[in-house]
């Protein structure tokens, strides 16, 4: 299922089949979902590398950089500390395995407060490509509040990898 999740010619299909939805019989002509269509997996990865970007900016090592590119990417990477202005967390992470872990929770759970004022359809468009239990079941609410902030980072740079024609 979750390889059918990410091939983008099924993505809607399987949406309109898992939430018993007969948007395709009544003509309704999705555009491009609340993160245009990106990995929300990634898009998660870049906002808690903001979120944690105090902590990214202070691994310097070569193995401990290793390791967080390995796990985050280097995109992710450099997107969090180019955005070291918008940091959320104070409390320093010096374990990059640690760091990366909690890069990949904040993030998701940024992510499904970001996404839990939207319509229901638009949520479930975005949260049916993740897997069961990611932290963006359940935020907390200290993520519903950088989540708008965070996710306007994350979109605005979706749209310069991409621009809409």
């Amino acid at each position: 299922m979750a390889k059918l999740q990410k091939c983008p010619r099924l993505q809607r299909k399987l949406t309109e089949l898992l939430l018993d939805n007969d948007s395709e019989s009544n003509g309704v002509d999705w555009g491009p979902d609340l993160l245009r269509g990106n990995d929300p997996h990634r898009a998660a990865l870049l906002a808690g590398s903001v979120w944690h970007a105090r902590s990214l900016l202070k691994l310097v090592s070569q193995p401990d950089l290793t390791v967080l590119i390995e796990r985050l990417g280097a995109d992710a990477h450099a997107f969090g500390i180019r955005h070291l202005a918008h940091a959320i967390a104070d409390r320093l992470i010096a374990d990059p395995e640690k760091l990366a872990r909690q890069i990949e929770h904040d993030g998701h759970a940024c992510l499904g407060a970001w996404l839990h004022h939207s319509p229901v359809m638009e949520r479930n468009r975005v949260l049916l490509r993740l897997p069961v239990g990611t932290a963006a079941d359940n935020p907390e609410p200290k993520h519903g509040n950088a989540a708008g902030q965070l996710f306007s980072l994350v979109v605005r740079h979706f749209e310069a990898e991409s621009p809409l024609i």
